[in-house]
């Protein structure tokens, strides 16, 4: 396969971006006019349905068949690792990412180029959202994926930190299954492992999600946990940064946390420093959660799990805030960001006019996506090179 050419590498991300923008709008005004719980009790499988998962298909292709340009941030590196990567497959090494090399070299032996080899792990990230959300919410499909798909992080872990992002894909398949059946199994085991020997930064998810399974199962635990860490990081600065690179959880930490990066490099990709909007950002789910099971007291097991997996890697990224590139320590908790918020809207009985909050809802979540894509572009790089658009030309 070629890469797609028609659209320019600048503009992917705009594409992106405005695409569903409108798709989240068009919905809200569809649900917004309804009194009732429609969505709630949803029990068809509709037109949408189909559509959800074409449009994942779509923009899974899309992206992963994208030129290799600079605008991808990693991508060229990843491109270049393989390339030139010699296809001989060795034995496992825990200590290493085994599974990402050797998918490199299973898709370098049966042929694949480089711009295949990127579609592959394109419909793994996508993907794993897909599964995720019919595990979860199988009746609203489209919506579950809209909330995904304008989630702030989705695209940048779509097209930069692919490694990450397919990591923490396999685990929103293994958290869903897991959740389901009440337990951990083996499918759930092996889709863990496999997103360890992808990026080892999922020991995190991993572990938080089986001890939310067996040992945490109270939520005011975890939200207690939370704002204990927010405490933490306060006081302690970088301390909690040191003890955490120090156990060797992951070796980027140790660089990142060490500072190796000057301050022009940190500063386009995550900044440095205690980052209040991230915080303030993360603390959206956090509200969710308490409202659902503290305020309006649902105990649902599956949630539970869900949530508590998310406040204990978002604290856990609340107390290393202060790292360079730290966000790509947030999306350890962010990539669960948009299942801690449509799993309530769609599973629990929590408004009478619960079809137009979450109309609202969804269109503020998308809202404040597009609001930041377009302060980041406008303010920083000129809305992506806005003087090469069609109507400056």
């Amino acid at each position: 396969m070629e890469p797609i050419e028609f659209i320019a590498p600048w503009y992917y991300s705009t594409y992106f971006y405005i695409f569903f923008l409108l798709c989240c709008w068009i919905t809200t005004v569809y649900y917004i006019g309804s009194n009732g719980q429609k969505l709630l009790y949803n029990k068809t499988n509709g037109p949408s349905q189909v559509f959800a998962v074409l449009v994942t298909a779509v923009w899974a292709v899309m992206i992963g068949l994208r030129q290799i340009a600079r605008d991808f941030g990693d991508m060229r590196g990843y491109a270049g690792q393989y390339t030139n990567l010699v296809p001989d497959f060795i034995p496992i090494d825990l200590n290493e990412e085994w599974f990402w090399r050797d998918l490199q070299v299973f898709c370098r032996t049966i042929g694949m180029n480089v711009h295949e080899y990127f579609l592959v792990i394109s419909l793994i990230y996508f993907g794993g959202m897909l599964i995720c959300s019919i595990y979860v919410v199988r009746k609203n499909l489209w919506l579950a994926m809209l909330f995904f798909f304008t989630a702030f992080q989705t695209f940048t872990f779509a097209t930069n930190g692919i490694r990450n992002g397919m990591a923490c894909s396999l685990i929103l398949i293994a958290l869903a299954i897991m959740s389901e059946k009440k337990k951990l199994t083996f499918p759930s085991a092996i889709l863990m492992f496999l997103a360890l020997g992808t990026h080892r930064s999922t020991m995190l998810p991993s572990a938080a999600a089986i001890a939310s399974l067996y040992f945490i199962k109270d939520t005011k635990i975890a939200l207690r946990f939370w704002i204990a860490s927010i405490a933490i990081s306060l006081v302690t600065g970088h301390a909690v940064e040191n003890f955490f690179a120090a156990l060797g959880f992951d070796d980027r930490m140790s660089t990142y946390s060490a500072g190796q990066y000057d301050e022009d490099v940190a500063a386009a990709f995550s900044g440095t420093g205690f980052r209040w909007d991230f915080l303030l950002y993360s603390a959206a789910p956090v509200a969710m959660v308490w409202y659902v099971t503290r305020r309006r007291r649902f105990n649902d097991l599956m949630y539970n799990v869900i949530a508590n997996t998310y406040l204990l890697c978002n604290a856990f990224w609340i107390m290393v805030i202060r790292a360079s590139f730290s966000n790509r320590f947030a999306y350890l908790s962010w990539f669960l960001y948009p299942v801690v918020i449509f799993y309530p809207l769609f599973r629990m009985n929590i408004w009478k006019d619960q079809d137009r909050r979450t109309a609202l809802v969804l269109f503020f979540y998308s809202g404040f996506t597009f609001f930041m894509f377009f302060i980041y572009y406008f303010g920083t790089t000129g809305f992506r090179g806005f003087d090469q658009y069609w109507w400056r030309e």
